[in-house]
């Protein structure tokens, strides 16, 4: 009776093995706009710390490109790339070469007209893994002639996040699609609304809580073998400490510039030509703030290309404040909470959570910068990344994925296995068995570290 056991056990574990490597792996990453990563540690959130303890996590957040604004960091999450090399250095600004306005709403494709620039949905494209994006800044735009199979057109913040999520979960049963990335708008907007430390924001965060339990529940039926989640956001959520003001009328005459942009947590200003010292010498008399040249901002910011679309004078305030002027719109001066500041604060550290077949269970890490991402999501999907995606990781990040090695059978185990065989052999007197477990035995063995189960080659 003993051995019948084990060798159902053996069996079991081949079919199980064999199944699970020959699946094809599916992902699904969802970004919660101004999610903080302390933010789990403050509120009751069951569903996310149960999804963040049971996969992988980072103990200390992820670390978001500067500026640690919408735009630019999901381009960063979604290339593997640093604001200077993807182009995108602000959620809104112009581009002297294309004399266009850029914008997360903008459908002009020419504003990607570097083919080096290469979103995760793209790469999946060209190498036939088909992705729907749904609502991620920049998805309905065009790159080198392609698009996902399935994209939204405008990012909003008018879509039920529920609603969202039964998109994604029917793309997934409905279609051969391997990858789903979806961006969701809280709980910045509330952040912003109320500030990080406000009531209102746990009432959101509660909401989400509800919402990733509703979609955990969901995939679970139907979709839980071969599905793996990323839950993330691009950055976190400060508060407001102070203002800087008049700015722009006192210190910088609307004359001496070509453009200016400004957010709140950062000036960037293009002076005419000729008049870059002299504007430049003015705005050092400004309080509380720092202000580089293009060519002198610290280069652990990724922040001084490119030249067309950067000032070349950028203020930084000293504080997690607001620069402001008398022209600022009524809802950015009213602002209680905000971002863009110094990707190193702990306020603007994001948050990472993975599970699935492909990860490790119950592995924690100090930290990743979010371009680490798309060469995850690539490790799931097995596709070869865009060589130009280069930006690389402040951690080792082998810890997080269930690893393979192909070991050759040792005499020993040979003889360990056969031994079984021989007493199954005598015991049961089944032909057809025995053939079942030779051919287990004769193929190359491969072990799953994570799993401690041997099992034969597929090809």
């Amino acid at each position: 009776m003993l051995i019948v056991y084990v060798f159902q056990v053996v069996l079991f574990i081949y079919t199980d093995a064999t199944k699970q490597s020959s699946k094809k792996q599916r992902l699904l990453i969802i970004s919660l706009d101004g999610f903080r990563h302390d933010y789990l540690r403050e509120h009751y959130l069951p569903t996310l710390n149960r999804f963040r303890n049971e996969g992988v996590r980072a103990t200390h957040g992820m670390q978001p490109t500067y500026p640690t604004l919408t735009y630019p960091n999901h381009i960063s999450i979604a290339t593997g790339m640093y604001p200077e090399e993807h182009g995108i250095v602000h959620n809104s600004f112009y581009d002297r070469l294309l004399k266009l306005t850029i914008g997360m709403n903008n459908r002009d494709d020419g504003q990607w007209s570097d083919p080096k620039v290469e979103p995760i949905w793209i790469t999946a494209t060209k190498q036939k893994i088909k992705s729907a994006v749904l609502f991620w800044p920049a998805c309905h735009n065009e790159f080198d002639g392609v698009r996902p199979l399935i994209y939204s057109w405008l990012y909003t913040d008018d879509i039920p996040f529920r609603e969202k999520i039964d998109n994604a979960i029917n793309y997934f049963r409905e279609l051969p699609i391997q990858l789903v990335m979806l961006y969701h708008f809280e709980p910045d907007k509330q952040g912003h609304t109320y500030g990080p430390d406000s009531p209102k924001i746990y009432d959101t965060l509660l909401r989400l809580d509800f919402d990733i339990e509703y979609l955990l529940n969901k995939t679970k039926k139907e979709l839980n073998d071969d599905l793996n989640i990323i839950i993330l956001s691009d950055h976190g959520m400060g508060n407001v400490t102070g203002v800087i003001r008049p700015f722009f009328e006192k210190y910088l005459s609307p004359k001496s510039v070509e453009t200016n942009l400004l957010s709140g947590a950062l000036f960037n200003v293009m002076p005419k030509h000729g008049l870059t010292k002299k504007v430049y010498n003015k705005l050092i008399n400004i309080p509380n703030v720092t202000v580089y040249r293009r060519n002198e901002i610290p280069e652990r910011f990724h922040y001084s290309k490119p030249k067309h679309r950067l000032g070349e004078i950028t203020v930084f305030p000293n504080f997690e404040g607001q620069i402001l002027s008398r022209t600022t719109k009524k809802q950015i001066y009213n602002k209680k909470g905000n971002h863009g500041w110094d990707n190193t604060l702990a306020t603007m550290q994001a948050i990472f959570m993975a599970r699935g077949p492909s990860f490790n269970k119950n592995v924690s890490i100090h930290s990743l910068n979010n371009v680490d991402i798309y060469h995850i999501a690539c490790h799931i999907l097995k596709l070869n990344p865009n060589p130009h995606a280069t930006a690389g990781s402040i951690v080792d990040l082998t810890s997080i994925f269930r690893t393979i090695e192909t070991m050759t059978t040792s005499s020993s185990t040979f003889t360990s296995i056969s031994s079984t065989i021989t007493t199954f052999t005598t015991t049961m007197n089944n032909a057809n068995c025995l053939y079942s477990i030779y051919v287990l035995i004769e193929k190359n063995i491969i072990i799953i570290s994570s799993y401690r189960v041997l099992y034969p080659t597929v090809r």
